[in-house]
């Protein structure tokens, strides 16, 4: 009679505990391409992508990179864009604007916006910074508008008013409502 080494054992169990994992492995594989083959059924059907980074350039030169929580895209004559926390920088020949805002619409062909929920827009070359609840224009003419309140800081100037109008990028502004003026002479900048 022989008698079988403690190797021999080990080795033995050793083996059969790799094929129950490797035989366990494909039964529960079949299982997962099941639930994956579902899951991607049903994420045809929503439009919304989560985790956005688009870089874009226009004819011009200048240079776009939106960030955003959730990106979803409707379908319609406007093309509209919704996104969801988004932080935008645009690249104008060195000059950069960063926009932020809980959520944005951008329809017509990448024209027409609407930002709203805690709005602000920091050109840091300038010293400027606009704050507001929401905010309506259109990117090519450079016409914006808001009716809520707004702050704006431009270098060691403060202005409180309650609306906003600006025409051409800037080169006709209009504060609604009672504006209110503050310099700040003792420091250099308030933003």
């Amino acid at each position: 009679m022989k008698i079988i080494s403690g190797k021999t054992v080990f080795s033995s169990l050793v083996f059969l505990l790799i094929m129950s994992f490797v035989v366990n492995n494909f039964l529960n594989d079949d299982d997962f391409f099941r639930d994956k083959d579902k899951y991607n059924r049903s994420s045809e059907n929503q439009d919304k992508i989560i985790g956005v980074e688009i870089r874009q350039q226009n004819k011009q030169g200048d240079k776009f990179l939106i960030i955003a929580d959730t990106l979803e895209e409707i379908e319609s004559k406007k093309k509209k864009v919704i996104l969801e926390n988004s932080i935008t920088t645009i690249d104008q020949k060195g000059i950069l604007t960063k926009i932020t805002a809980g959520n944005a619409i951008i329809t017509n062909d990448y024209n027409d916006f609407f930002f709203s929920n805690k709005v602000k827009i920091t050109k840091k070359t300038r010293k400027f910074t606009l704050t507001t609840q929401t905010l309506t224009g259109t990117f090519k003419k450079g016409n914006y508008h808001t009716n809520d309140n707004v702050d704006i800081v431009s270098g060691n100037t403060i202005i409180e008013g309650k609306g906003l109008q600006i025409k051409k990028n800037g080169e006709y502004i209009k504060i609604k409502g009672k504006a209110k003026l503050r310099m700040l002479l003792l420091q250099k900048n308030a933003y």
